[in-house]
């Protein structure tokens, strides 16, 4: 090989160097660099979404989850304080010494009961006020009332009818005085948990009972009665 040919042959291979490191590298398939190209483009891994948990859940109770065995007859103790007017406090015995309604207490409950935007009484089922003495009998604490007769439009709710009461109990957990309430039900109650609001609702009804969770916020509406689909006559 002649001197011309071999300076020609170191040239073309010089340039084959060149050639071949100017070229852009092709990443390799579900590489780094695919991976950034991605985040790039899709401005980074897509967070998965929560589940929505919703406002609203309820169901009929079967009657293989009621009570079975006859409900007692509570002490008829009653000790209510109110949310709306802390000032307020009833103390009362529902029961005479012979074991009829005493209707001075009754009275007085129904008044602690009244509608606090109008001012209206109205008789309160005295069924509902049993229920609540056994809670006090097994809490031992004032009741709190939420909210009791309600003289509003929808007249199909258990507050306009006068079988409801919305209550708590300082100190003692929502979901225990749930429990309670319902270990009380032989049949024909409703009751619901409110864990924004704070508060159980409780009603006298016609068979079947109904149980439910409502998760709407305090400011959707009147307290204890917030502006969307509720339970049955709620």
């Amino acid at each position: 090989m002649t001197a011309s040919s071999i300076r020609t042959a170191l040239l073309f291979s010089s340039w084959l160097t060149l050639a071949a490191s100017a070229a852009p590298a092709q990443p390799a398939a579900g590489g780094a660099t695919s991976a950034a190209s991605a985040i790039h483009k899709g401005g980074g891994a897509k967070k998965k979404k929560k589940p929505r948990r919703p406002i609203f859940s309820g169901y009929q109770v079967s009657e293989s989850s009621l009570r079975s065995e006859p409900l007692g007859r509570p002490s008829g103790q009653l000790v209510m304080t109110s949310v709306n007017d802390p000032s307020a406090y009833l103390a009362v015995n529902i029961y005479r010494a012979d074991g009829s309604y005493n209707d001075d207490a009754l009275d007085q409950l129904n008044h602690f009961w009244r509608c606090r935007r109008t001012g209206t009484e109205k008789a309160i089922d005295p069924h509902l006020f049993e229920i609540l003495s056994h809670v006090y009998d097994r809490f031992q604490r004032p009741i709190e009332l939420v909210s009791g007769f309600r003289n509003q439009k929808r007249t199909s709710s258990y507050h306009f009818i006068g079988s409801a009461s919305d209550i708590r109990i300082t100190g003692v957990p929502e979901r225990e005085l749930k429990e309670f309430i319902e270990s009380l039900d032989t049949g024909g109650m409703g009751i619901g948990i409110y864990p924004q609001g704070h508060f159980i609702h409780v009603d006298i009804r016609p068979e079947p009972s109904y149980r439910w969770v409502d998760y709407s916020p305090p400011g959707s509406g009147d307290l204890g009665r917030p502006k969307r689909r509720r339970a049955p006559n709620s």
